[in-house]
């Protein structure tokens, strides 16, 4: 198994519901380009997601470690 690379992304999409407004949703998660993340969030919806961002990094919330 090759284990690649990857970032976060943000892949945005439109949940409607009959005679409602339609609400913007997303959905983060890791893939090595954009592309990928597009792909892999439109199978996983089952529907065409609108745009693709980069997602902030999540801030660690462990202690990095220092040297003494």
């Amino acid at each position: 198994m090759h284990i690649t690379a990857s970032q976060p992304f943000r892949c945005h999409y439109r949940h409607t519901v009959p005679g409602q407004a339609p609400i913007a949703l997303f959905i983060q998660l890791r893939a090595r380009d954009a592309v990928a993340a597009q792909q892999i969030a439109e199978v996983a919806l089952g529907r065409l997601v609108d745009r693709v961002e980069p997602a902030p990094f999540p801030v660690s919330t462990t202690n990095p470690a220092k040297e003494v």
